[in-house]
């Protein structure tokens, strides 16, 4: 009796040595798979550091032409108001793009973006009045949610920068809209920090795209319609302010991006 129940202990100790080998097999296993998780998330982190300093680079001679020709324009066709007004257009807009490029260019380079005190309801305002011409295309309508202390509190960093920030996270909810959908921006200043939401009553998106969305060119939407780039970028542009983006599925369907950034 005495000699079965050591061999069957001797049977038992076996078998846990072999879990244990195994537990130990799959838990290295996992550990390669992150490290090569990890390791590609780098390498497309480095190919759109890449990719941002060639296209700036490249973008930046014909962005000085268009700017001088819409002055040349102005002045030749100052007499023609709505002309004039058109060319002062191109000229802002132009100068835009440059800031947004400057900094972007800093972001890769690993500098620091300006620290302006800003005001949370200006940078909505200005990436709102970006993109209402893609809403009214496309039948969304878009509005403002700012709570009362929204307007009195501030926030520290480069406004054009922020704003492309927002603007890339609207145009998503626009884009997952149908015609007729609604996207609402929703600023709140609470426990020293902004929070910045934009929400819409789309298709929604995954918890497993979610977990991916900030990856470079990683995209849901079919080919010709996105890039995979514009929140990799926000993502980046928020990190360099000290703050986090977080996007999630809403459980009334749709889609909720969240954008935290300290309180001056």
């Amino acid at each position: 009796f005495a000699i079965g129940v050591l061999a069957l202990g001797g049977v038992a100790l076996h078998w846990q040595r072999q879990e244990l080998r195994m537990q130990q097999q799959l838990a290295v296993e996992e550990a390669h798979r992150r490290c090569e998780v990890d390791l590609e998330r780098a390498s497309r982190a480095a190919t759109l550091g890449t990719l941002a300093m060639g296209i700036t680079h490249e973008l930046s001679t014909p962005l000085g032409i268009i700017a001088a020709r819409a002055e040349q324009l102005r002045t030749r066709l100052s007499a023609d108001e709505r002309a004039a007004h058109g060319m002062q257009v191109i000229q802002d807009q132009a100068a835009r793009m440059e800031q947004v490029i400057r900094g972007i260019l800093a972001l890769v380079r690993d500098q620091p973006p300006i620290a302006n005190r800003l005001s949370p309801i200006d940078v909505c305002h200005g990436a709102m009045s970006l993109v209402r011409h893609r809403f009214a295309e496309t039948g969304a309508t878009l509005r403002l949610n700012a709570e009362g202390n929204a307007s009195r509190r501030l926030l520290r960093g480069d406004q054009r920068l922020l704003e492309q920030a927002l603007v890339n996270l609207l145009l998503n909810a626009c884009d997952a809209c149908a015609s007729g959908g609604h996207v609402t921006l929703h600023v709140q200043c609470k426990d020293g920090q902004v929070h910045f939401r934009v929400s819409d009553d789309g298709v929604g998106i995954s918890a497993a795209a979610a977990a991916r969305a900030m990856e470079p060119f990683f995209t849901t939407k079919p080919a010709g319609k996105g890039t995979g780039l514009g929140l990799a970028v926000t993502h980046e542009i928020v990190k360099s302010h000290r703050g986090t983006l977080r996007i999630g599925p809403l459980p009334e369907g749709g889609t909720c991006a969240e954008i935290v950034l300290p309180q001056a």
